[in-house]
């Protein structure tokens, strides 16, 4: 089976060379560009363009390399106290986040209760506020 697909290939490729010296110089050339014209062509269909082909072949030459990069990747042992080490980290950053969050928010209702509570003056209200704004833009108060 080998020897029989071997030897169809070189015969289709002496073939090829045969009939490629039959076609004069002009002629191949406009083939040739023709060819690539049709590989650099982008149709637009419903207000979408769909991507050249040449643009294709270059996109699944690269994300078949990546694909072999990150099986590679995935081959290497997993070094499990640097993973766990990285885990933690992100729950306590998340958890400082969280919490720095919760007390911004608290602090900021809380003031608006106390003052909407004891019903002051609309024009101290806004002015404490308009305070409370430009520290938490210096980040002072928060």
């Amino acid at each position: 089976m080998e020897i029989n697909a071997e030897m169809n290939k070189v015969f289709g490729q002496e073939m090829a060379k045969l009939f490629a010296a039959t076609i004069d110089e002009e002629e191949l050339k406009q083939k040739a560009q023709q060819v690539w014209n049709n590989m650099n062509k982008s149709e637009w269909s419903y207000n979408s363009r769909t991507e050249p082909e040449i643009e294709k072949y270059i996109k699944d030459q690269i994300l078949d390399r990546l694909y072999e990069k990150i099986k590679a990747i995935l081959k290497e042992p997993i070094n499990e106290e640097a993973l766990e080490k990285k885990a933690r980290e992100m729950v306590n950053e998340a958890r400082r986040v969280g919490e720095e969050v919760i007390i911004r928010d608290m602090a900021h209702h809380m003031a608006d209760n106390v003052l909407s509570a004891y019903n002051r003056d609309e024009r101290i209200v806004q002015g404490v506020l308009a305070e409370m704004r430009i520290q938490k833009n210096n980040n002072k108060f928060y």
